[in-house]
Protein backbone atom coordinates (compact mmCIF):
# COMPACT_ATOMS: atom_id res chain seq x y z
CA UNK A 1 0.00 0.00 0.00
CA UNK A 2 0.98 3.63 -0.58
CA UNK A 3 2.11 5.29 2.33
CA UNK A 4 2.78 9.00 1.59
CA UNK A 5 4.19 11.16 4.44
CA UNK A 6 2.34 14.23 4.18
CA UNK A 7 1.24 14.18 8.38
CA UNK A 8 5.37 13.96 8.67
CA UNK A 9 5.83 16.98 6.47
CA UNK A 10 2.65 18.67 7.76
CA UNK A 11 4.07 18.65 11.38
CA UNK A 12 7.34 19.95 9.55
CA UNK A 13 6.00 23.74 9.39
CA UNK A 14 5.49 25.72 12.69
CA UNK A 15 1.64 25.06 13.61
CA UNK A 16 1.24 22.85 9.85
CA UNK A 17 -1.55 21.00 11.50
CA UNK A 18 -3.93 24.09 11.05
CA UNK A 19 -2.01 26.32 8.52
CA UNK A 20 -1.83 23.03 5.76
CA UNK A 21 -5.05 22.51 5.70
CA UNK A 22 -6.16 26.61 5.86
CA UNK A 23 -3.89 27.18 2.99
CA UNK A 24 -5.57 24.01 0.92
CA UNK A 25 -9.19 25.44 1.62
CA UNK A 26 -8.05 28.91 0.86
CA UNK A 27 -6.85 28.05 -2.67
CA UNK A 28 -9.99 26.05 -3.28
CA UNK A 29 -12.31 28.74 -1.64
CA UNK A 30 -10.24 31.04 -4.31
CA UNK A 31 -10.41 28.94 -7.17
CA UNK A 32 -13.84 27.19 -7.09
CA UNK A 33 -15.82 28.50 -3.66
CA UNK A 34 -19.09 26.11 -4.39
CA UNK A 35 -16.92 23.09 -4.28
CA UNK A 36 -17.13 23.94 0.12
CA UNK A 37 -20.64 25.09 -0.24
CA UNK A 38 -22.51 22.20 -1.31
CA UNK A 39 -24.54 21.44 1.86
CA UNK A 40 -24.50 18.97 4.04
CA UNK A 41 -21.55 17.14 6.35
CA UNK A 42 -18.85 18.85 3.55
CA UNK A 43 -19.86 22.35 3.91
CA UNK A 44 -20.59 21.72 7.84
CA UNK A 45 -16.82 20.30 8.48
CA UNK A 46 -14.80 21.90 5.82
CA UNK A 47 -16.54 25.46 6.00
CA UNK A 48 -19.20 27.02 8.18
CA UNK A 49 -18.23 24.64 11.24
CA UNK A 50 -15.87 26.59 13.03
CA UNK A 51 -18.09 28.06 16.17
CA UNK A 52 -19.39 24.29 16.46
CA UNK A 53 -15.47 22.88 16.34
CA UNK A 54 -14.10 25.96 18.34
CA UNK A 55 -16.88 24.89 20.97
CA UNK A 56 -15.61 21.22 21.09
CA UNK A 57 -11.89 22.52 21.25
CA UNK A 58 -12.88 24.96 24.54
CA UNK A 59 -14.30 21.43 26.12
CA UNK A 60 -10.99 19.68 25.64
CA UNK A 61 -9.08 22.40 26.88
CA UNK A 62 -11.78 23.23 30.15
CA UNK A 63 -11.17 19.55 30.90
CA UNK A 64 -7.31 20.01 30.98
CA UNK A 65 -7.93 22.44 33.54
CA UNK A 66 -7.70 21.65 37.31
CA UNK A 67 -9.23 23.93 39.95
CA UNK A 68 -5.24 23.70 41.54
CA UNK A 69 -4.40 25.29 37.94
CA UNK A 70 -6.95 28.11 37.88
CA UNK A 71 -5.12 30.88 39.35
CA UNK A 72 -1.82 30.05 37.31
CA UNK A 73 -4.51 30.08 34.21
CA UNK A 74 -5.58 33.39 35.19
CA UNK A 75 -2.51 34.90 35.58
CA UNK A 76 -0.58 33.95 32.94
CA UNK A 77 -3.69 34.38 29.88
CA UNK A 78 -5.62 36.87 31.59
CA UNK A 79 -2.39 39.71 31.57
CA UNK A 80 -1.97 38.62 27.53
CA UNK A 81 -5.65 38.84 27.02
CA UNK A 82 -5.73 42.28 28.87
CA UNK A 83 -2.99 43.61 26.51
CA UNK A 84 -4.37 42.32 23.59
CA UNK A 85 -7.66 44.11 24.78
CA UNK A 86 -6.25 47.37 25.73
CA UNK A 87 -4.19 47.25 21.93
CA UNK A 88 -7.64 47.45 20.72
CA UNK A 89 -8.68 50.39 22.24
CA UNK A 90 -5.29 52.03 22.04
CA UNK A 91 -5.86 51.70 18.37
CA UNK A 92 -9.08 53.37 18.35
CA UNK A 93 -8.22 56.08 20.18
CA UNK A 94 -4.98 57.56 18.71
CA UNK A 95 -6.30 56.49 14.92
CA UNK A 96 -9.50 58.32 16.08
CA UNK A 97 -8.15 61.28 17.58
CA UNK A 98 -5.78 61.80 14.74
CA UNK A 99 -6.99 61.03 11.71
CA UNK A 100 -10.56 60.21 12.35
CA UNK A 101 -12.18 57.40 11.18
CA UNK A 102 -10.61 57.06 7.47
CA UNK A 103 -7.87 56.29 9.35
CA UNK A 104 -4.34 56.69 7.95
CA UNK A 105 -1.97 55.48 4.72
CA UNK A 106 -5.19 53.85 2.97
CA UNK A 107 -6.01 51.65 6.68
CA UNK A 108 -9.18 52.84 7.97
CA UNK A 109 -10.14 53.14 11.75
CA UNK A 110 -12.28 49.48 11.09
CA UNK A 111 -9.64 47.71 9.80
CA UNK A 112 -7.10 49.27 12.40
CA UNK A 113 -9.15 48.04 15.27
CA UNK A 114 -10.76 44.50 14.03
CA UNK A 115 -6.65 43.58 13.63
CA UNK A 116 -5.15 44.73 16.89
CA UNK A 117 -8.42 43.49 18.69
CA UNK A 118 -8.07 39.59 16.73
CA UNK A 119 -6.31 36.95 17.84
CA UNK A 120 -6.15 33.56 16.67
CA UNK A 121 -7.29 30.61 19.20
CA UNK A 122 -6.45 28.00 16.53
CA UNK A 123 -3.39 29.22 15.68
CA UNK A 124 -2.70 29.65 19.33
CA UNK A 125 -2.75 25.85 20.61
CA UNK A 126 -1.24 24.55 17.09
CA UNK A 127 1.51 26.81 18.53
CA UNK A 128 1.00 26.00 22.18
CA UNK A 129 0.54 21.95 21.67
CA UNK A 130 4.20 22.31 20.06
CA UNK A 131 5.69 24.33 22.62
CA UNK A 132 3.94 24.67 25.66
CA UNK A 133 2.32 22.95 28.96
CA UNK A 134 -1.28 22.34 30.37
CA UNK A 135 -1.56 25.70 31.69
CA UNK A 136 -0.70 27.44 28.32
CA UNK A 137 -2.98 25.34 26.71
CA UNK A 138 -6.46 25.79 29.57
CA UNK A 139 -5.83 29.67 28.24
CA UNK A 140 -7.55 28.98 24.91
CA UNK A 141 -10.94 29.88 26.98
CA UNK A 142 -10.09 33.34 27.53
CA UNK A 143 -7.98 33.63 24.14
CA UNK A 144 -11.36 32.72 22.13
CA UNK A 145 -13.31 35.54 24.27
CA UNK A 146 -11.14 38.24 22.67
CA UNK A 147 -11.34 36.44 19.71
CA UNK A 148 -15.03 37.25 18.97
CA UNK A 149 -16.63 40.05 16.74
CA UNK A 150 -18.21 41.32 19.95
CA UNK A 151 -14.70 42.69 21.06
CA UNK A 152 -14.00 45.13 18.01
CA UNK A 153 -17.70 45.97 18.36
CA UNK A 154 -18.09 46.99 21.56
CA UNK A 155 -14.34 49.31 20.79
CA UNK A 156 -15.74 50.88 17.85
CA UNK A 157 -19.57 51.50 19.66
CA UNK A 158 -17.64 52.78 22.48
CA UNK A 159 -19.89 50.94 24.88
CA UNK A 160 -23.07 50.66 22.99
CA UNK A 161 -23.28 47.01 22.24
CA UNK A 162 -22.47 46.15 26.04
CA UNK A 163 -25.30 43.56 25.75
CA UNK A 164 -24.38 41.23 22.51
CA UNK A 165 -20.52 41.71 24.33
CA UNK A 166 -22.07 40.19 27.56
CA UNK A 167 -23.43 37.58 25.82
CA UNK A 168 -20.94 36.53 23.42
CA UNK A 169 -18.81 36.36 26.51
CA UNK A 170 -21.51 33.55 28.35
CA UNK A 171 -21.94 32.17 24.92
CA UNK A 172 -17.93 31.20 25.17
CA UNK A 173 -17.39 30.69 28.54
CA UNK A 174 -20.14 27.38 28.64
CA UNK A 175 -18.38 24.87 26.50
CA UNK A 176 -15.46 25.90 28.50
CA UNK A 177 -16.90 25.21 31.51
CA UNK A 178 -18.58 21.87 30.82
CA UNK A 179 -15.14 20.76 30.07
CA UNK A 180 -13.25 22.23 33.05
CA UNK A 181 -16.19 20.76 35.01
CA UNK A 182 -16.01 16.74 33.35
CA UNK A 183 -12.40 16.52 33.55
CA UNK A 184 -12.39 17.89 37.79
CA UNK A 185 -15.21 15.42 38.75
CA UNK A 186 -13.51 12.28 36.83
CA UNK A 187 -10.21 12.45 35.20
CA UNK A 188 -10.81 9.93 32.86
CA UNK A 189 -12.87 12.66 30.71
CA UNK A 190 -9.53 14.55 30.01
CA UNK A 191 -7.50 11.68 29.17
CA UNK A 192 -10.58 10.94 26.31
CA UNK A 193 -10.82 13.96 25.11
CA UNK A 194 -6.87 15.57 25.05
CA UNK A 195 -6.61 13.29 21.64
CA UNK A 196 -9.00 15.02 20.44
CA UNK A 197 -7.36 18.46 19.87
CA UNK A 198 -4.75 17.74 16.63
CA UNK A 199 -8.15 16.21 14.57
CA UNK A 200 -9.76 19.85 15.70
CA UNK A 201 -6.71 21.69 14.61
CA UNK A 202 -7.03 20.31 11.46
CA UNK A 203 -10.62 21.05 10.60
CA UNK A 204 -10.35 24.34 12.08
CA UNK A 205 -7.60 25.40 9.54
CA UNK A 206 -10.22 24.20 6.73
CA UNK A 207 -13.01 26.43 7.89
CA UNK A 208 -10.53 29.46 8.30
CA UNK A 209 -9.39 28.88 4.94
CA UNK A 210 -12.64 28.51 3.60
CA UNK A 211 -13.17 31.88 4.54
CA UNK A 212 -10.18 33.54 2.89
CA UNK A 213 -10.09 34.71 -0.84
CA UNK A 214 -6.50 34.86 -2.00
CA UNK A 215 -7.12 36.96 -5.21
CA UNK A 216 -9.23 39.75 -3.34
CA UNK A 217 -6.72 39.21 -0.38
CA UNK A 218 -3.58 40.27 -2.81
CA UNK A 219 -5.72 42.88 -4.67
CA UNK A 220 -5.86 44.82 -1.42
CA UNK A 221 -2.62 45.65 -2.62
CA UNK A 222 -0.23 47.89 -0.45
CA UNK A 223 -2.53 49.01 1.86
CA UNK A 224 -2.91 45.34 3.28
CA UNK A 225 0.48 44.32 3.56
CA UNK A 226 0.98 48.07 5.11
CA UNK A 227 -1.76 47.08 7.67
CA UNK A 228 0.21 43.55 8.74
CA UNK A 229 3.47 45.33 9.05
CA UNK A 230 2.44 48.25 10.78
CA UNK A 231 -0.08 45.13 13.37
CA UNK A 232 3.27 42.90 13.49
CA UNK A 233 5.72 45.29 14.53
CA UNK A 234 3.51 46.68 17.06
CA UNK A 235 1.56 43.88 18.65
CA UNK A 236 4.47 41.37 18.61
CA UNK A 237 6.91 43.35 20.69
CA UNK A 238 4.12 44.28 23.13
CA UNK A 239 3.00 40.84 23.87
CA UNK A 240 6.73 39.35 23.58
CA UNK A 241 7.73 41.95 26.30
CA UNK A 242 4.87 41.53 28.75
CA UNK A 243 5.44 37.63 28.25
CA UNK A 244 8.85 38.13 29.59
CA UNK A 245 9.23 40.95 31.68
CA UNK A 246 5.90 40.83 33.55
CA UNK A 247 5.32 37.09 33.56
CA UNK A 248 9.01 36.03 33.42
CA UNK A 249 8.20 33.64 31.40
CA UNK A 250 10.14 32.78 27.57
CA UNK A 251 7.96 34.61 25.42
CA UNK A 252 6.88 31.65 22.90
CA UNK A 253 3.14 32.31 24.19
CA UNK A 254 3.01 35.88 23.81
CA UNK A 255 4.35 35.35 19.97
CA UNK A 256 1.89 32.67 19.57
CA UNK A 257 -1.30 35.14 20.41
CA UNK A 258 -0.07 37.74 17.58
CA UNK A 259 -1.60 35.76 14.55
CA UNK A 260 -5.22 37.38 13.45
CA UNK A 261 -8.01 35.13 13.58
CA UNK A 262 -9.93 33.85 10.80
CA UNK A 263 -13.01 35.06 11.75
CA UNK A 264 -11.30 38.88 11.72
CA UNK A 265 -12.34 38.64 7.50
CA UNK A 266 -16.21 38.91 8.38
CA UNK A 267 -15.91 41.67 11.43
CA UNK A 268 -16.34 44.11 8.65
CA UNK A 269 -19.87 43.31 7.62
CA UNK A 270 -20.89 42.57 11.52
CA UNK A 271 -19.74 45.98 12.69
CA UNK A 272 -21.21 47.94 9.49
CA UNK A 273 -24.91 46.26 10.35
CA UNK A 274 -25.30 47.48 13.52
CA UNK A 275 -22.68 50.88 13.03
CA UNK A 276 -23.35 52.50 9.78
CA UNK A 277 -20.80 54.95 9.56
CA UNK A 278 -18.59 52.00 9.07
CA UNK A 279 -20.21 50.69 5.78
CA UNK A 280 -18.23 52.57 2.90
CA UNK A 281 -14.82 50.68 4.55
CA UNK A 282 -16.40 47.46 4.96
CA UNK A 283 -14.99 46.04 1.27
CA UNK A 284 -11.81 47.52 1.46
CA UNK A 285 -11.43 46.67 5.23
CA UNK A 286 -12.18 42.90 4.52
CA UNK A 287 -9.73 42.38 1.64
CA UNK A 288 -6.87 44.16 3.46
CA UNK A 289 -7.82 42.00 6.62
CA UNK A 290 -8.02 38.97 4.57
CA UNK A 291 -4.23 39.22 3.80
CA UNK A 292 -3.05 40.41 6.91
CA UNK A 293 -4.67 36.82 8.21
CA UNK A 294 -2.86 34.99 5.67
CA UNK A 295 0.51 36.62 6.54
CA UNK A 296 -0.11 36.72 10.04
CA UNK A 297 -1.10 33.02 10.32
CA UNK A 298 2.37 31.91 8.41
CA UNK A 299 4.44 34.60 10.15
CA UNK A 300 3.51 33.97 13.69
CA UNK A 301 4.66 30.43 13.92
CA UNK A 302 7.76 31.33 12.36
CA UNK A 303 8.35 34.25 15.18
CA UNK A 304 7.31 31.86 17.75
CA UNK A 305 9.62 29.01 17.12
CA UNK A 306 12.34 31.71 16.46
CA UNK A 307 11.56 32.75 20.18
CA UNK A 308 11.03 29.21 21.73
CA UNK A 309 14.64 28.69 20.22
CA UNK A 310 15.80 31.62 21.61
CA UNK A 311 14.76 31.55 24.81
CA UNK A 312 13.33 28.06 25.46
CA UNK A 313 9.72 26.46 25.49
CA UNK A 314 7.92 24.69 28.13
CA UNK A 315 9.85 21.67 28.09
CA UNK A 316 13.00 23.64 28.32
CA UNK A 317 11.56 24.97 31.68
CA UNK A 318 10.43 21.86 33.05
CA UNK A 319 14.29 20.04 32.37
Amino acid sequence: PVNLPILKHMQKVPGGLMIVPMLITAIINTIWPEALQIGGSTTGAFSTGTMTIIGIVLVISGSQLKLSQLAACLKRGGVLCLVKILLGFAAFFIVQAIWGIDGVAGMSLLALVIAFSSCNPGVYLALINDYGDTTDKTVLGLMSLVSVPALPLLILSTGQSGSGAIMGVIATLVPFLVGMLLGNLDDSFTKLLVPGTPICLIFLGCCFGSNINLINAVTAGPTALLLTVVYVVVSVPVLLITDRLILRRPGYAGVSMSSIAGIAVSCPMIIAAALPQYAPYVEVATSQLALAVVLTGFLVPYLTKFVADRFGGAKELAS
